[in-house]
């Protein structure tokens, strides 16, 4: 891999990683009422809906393309105001940035620009499925959205339908909001908000930190290791994080109970 390969690795790995790190406590708290297990169908459904509905229908992908660039923008002033920890003016900033570098007609500022709204918008998006779907269910949704993505992947649907979204992506003209693309590295749309999902089940706790660490070395390592030409299913780093934590949650119960004391916040949740 060539050191520009290397930087592209590392620069997406890293959004991924803040993507877990970024959203703070209770963020969109409000939507918490309502909460229904029939929100866990939103996450499957995405990478099901995403490969199979453009295959074959250029209007379909067409479609996607255009839900994507007209829903980022709101949901990345949602992520900047409501949802991600840090500086408010420093992230507005950034956001009004990215959106005028965006508009420019390619290069790697380009790619840079629309990568980081898309970033947002996903933030904004996976504070509020973590918000809507209760935590056991939020386990069995994203178990089923790894499944799906391996098994779409593994019956070579995957090319196809990423062949038909840039077929499709050319006719748009204007800046794209559906994938994180630094140099010759693609994350989708939904693995972004799977990221987002994850940080903000788990923020305000110290696994927060750990849970970004991990997913970061993971969609690195997956990205290195991953054969030339070959997709690989970008679910996975997000959803062994959570199954990592979900595990660590677990061993510590009995020792929580013996000393009898109350349940901590990642147990109340889970």
């Amino acid at each position: 891999m060539t050191l520009s390969g290397v930087e592209a690795v590392a620069a997406v790995a890293l959004l991924q990683g803040a993507l877990v790190a970024l959203p703070r406590d209770n963020a969109l708290g409000s939507l918490r009422r309502l909460r229904s297990p029939a929100w866990a169908i939103v996450l499957p459904g995405a990478i099901v809906i995403g490969t199979l509905a453009p295959l074959g229908v250029h209007g379909v992908a067409l479609g996607l393309i255009m839900m994507g660039t007209l829903a980022t923008p709101p949901l990345a002033a949602v992520a900047v105001l409501a949802v991600a920890r840090g500086p408010r003016t420093a992230l507005v900033a950034l956001a009004l940035v990215a959106g005028l570098l965006a508009m420019l007609p390619g290069g790697l500022g380009g790619d840079i620009s629309t990568t980081i709204l898309t970033a947002f918008g996903a933030l904004a998006l996976g504070s509020a499925l973590a918000r809507l779907i209760p935590g056991t269910w939020l386990l069995v949704g994203l178990a089923c959205m790894c499944a799906a993505d391996a098994a779409l992947l593994q019956a070579g649907l995957g090319g196809p339908a990423a062949a038909a979204i840039a077929n499709a992506s050319g006719h748009v003209h204007g800046p794209l909001f559906d994938e994180a693309h630094i140099g010759g590295i693609v994350v989708d749309y939904p693995d972004l908000v799977l990221a987002a999902l994850l940080g903000s089940f788990v923020a305000g706790q110290r696994q927060q930190w750990h849970a970004a660490a991990l997913v970061t070395l993971l969609a690195a390592a997956s990205m290195v290791f991953t054969p030339v030409n070959t997709m690989f299913p970008a679910t996975i780093p997000a959803a062994v994080t959570m199954i990592a934590l979900r595990g660590l949650s677990l061993l510590r119960r009995p020792a929580v109970a013996a000393l009898g004391s109350q349940p901590t916040v990642s147990e109340a949740t889970a």
